[in-house]
């Protein structure tokens, strides 16, 4: 298995980093197709994100990315399970492709209002000088090409305005029973 480097927020919510080994051309086919999304879908979806970026429903409307979506998918329950000691295959919930610019950023927010477990960001293009992903109180992480961050729903999150772009995927996992909730979820 990928290395996998966990940071902790507050001593309890775990957020994890990794790399996929994609390809240097998967990952420009990658990010082609996230151009070619939003040439064909200029206008952003209103949110927390104050960057373009599509509509929180993204895999359902084209399969332009259902490559990366199963690699992500993948290692994300990869890495979950092996935390949570359990068997689970979580399932992707919703999906959407983020573009950010200079100035561009999010606000400080959280994800379990999308009925998410977990939470992730696949980098696919960014550059030396862009902003970190915040992870209040204290944790910063620089994202890097073929990155995957990993985190709790429940966890609150930012990005500070950048000075150099930043595109990624962005997924929420929902538990796939239903209603029931997994007792033994360590983050909880």
């Amino acid at each position: 298995m990928q290395e996998v480097d966990i940071y902790y927020i507050k001593e309890k919510y775990p957020v994890f980093t990794t790399y996929l080994n994609v390809s240097k051309k998967d990952l420009k086919d990658i990010n082609n197709n996230i151009i070619k999304y939003r040439e064909d879908n200029p206008k952003s979806h209103v949110s927390n994100v104050k960057a373009w970026h599509s509509n929180h429903f993204a895999h359902k409307q084209t399969d332009s990315f259902n490559f990366i979506n199963q690699k992500i998918i993948i290692k994300c329950n990869e890495i979950i399970n092996n935390f949570n000691d359990t068997e689970i295959n979580y399932e992707m919930y919703n999906m959407w492709v983020n573009m950010y610019e200079k100035g561009d950023y999010t606000v400080n927010h959280y994800h379990s209002h999308f009925k998410g477990f977990y939470s992730c960001c696949y980098y696919t293009d960014v550059e030396e000088n862009c902003s970190p992903i915040k992870f209040p109180p204290k944790l910063n992480i620089v994202p890097k090409n073929d990155m995957l961050i990993i985190f709790g729903g429940k966890v609150y999150h930012e990005v500070p305005p950048t000075s150099g772009k930043r595109t990624l995927i962005s997924m929420n996992f929902i538990y796939p029973y239903g209603n029931m909730i997994p007792l033994n979820l360590n983050y909880l």
